[in-house]
């Protein structure tokens, strides 16, 4: 399962990378908000990332 949120996680943070990159300096607003959010999701999946190894260093 922590799998499965990691693979979501990160095609999340390059769906978010995307759209910043796509709005450029058009959007300055919009920008900041994706930029948050991109933040927080990288967080996330470097997280899911810590208890992934976590479970696998425990297996051994």
């Amino acid at each position: 399962m922590i799998t499965a949120d990691l693979i979501a996680e990160r095609a999340a943070v390059e769906s978010y990378r995307d759209m910043i990159a796509s709005i450029g300096p058009n959007d300055p607003t919009t920008r900041r908000v994706l930029e948050q959010i991109l933040a927080q999701e990288a967080e996330h999946a470097e997280n899911l990332t810590s208890l992934l190894m976590g479970e696998r260093q425990s297996e051994r």
